[in-house]
């Protein structure tokens, strides 16, 4: 079960990790940044994170096999894909790998705010069912 507030987003465009290091730190969360997928599972397996904000197009292993590995181990991390490319793109397939949403680039701020705070009372009330169903 997942209980840390931090965030892991994932591109392997640096001036995409830079901008959303800038807007992170301006919006007060803990994160943690990869240039790749193989880069964020290493991380993963260290770090407890509550968030993955991936972008769905990157060398060697795209967003969408990235979602895939996280849920063949049952994690139940909140994914969002993030991409800039509209054509080829499926929510209702990306749903069915196990992404929680889809967001834009360019993503606005008070969109961006929203589903991260949407993912934190998603895994607050998982976190609640968990404890209540213990006791």
């Amino acid at each position: 079960m997942i209980f840390s507030r931090k965030i892991l987003f994932v591109d392997d465009e640096e001036s995409q990790i830079e901008l959303m290091q800038n807007i992170f730190i301006r919006m007060g969360y803990d994160a943690e940044f990869a240039k790749s997928a193989k880069e964020a599972l290493e991380i993963l397996d260290k770090e407890d994170i509550s968030i993955i904000l991936t972008d769905l197009q990157m060398p060697e292993m795209d967003g969408i096999e990235l979602c895939r590995r996280i849920r063949e181990k049952g994690s139940e991390v909140v994914i969002y894909g993030f991409s800039g490319n509209f054509l080829g793109v499926d929510s209702d397939h990306l749903e069915d790998i196990g992404f929680d949403g889809l967001l834009w680039k360019p993503v606005g701020l008070k969109v961006l705010k929203r589903a991260i705070e949407g993912a934190f009372e998603k895994i607050d009330r998982r976190r609640e069912a968990h404890e209540w169903n213990i006791n």
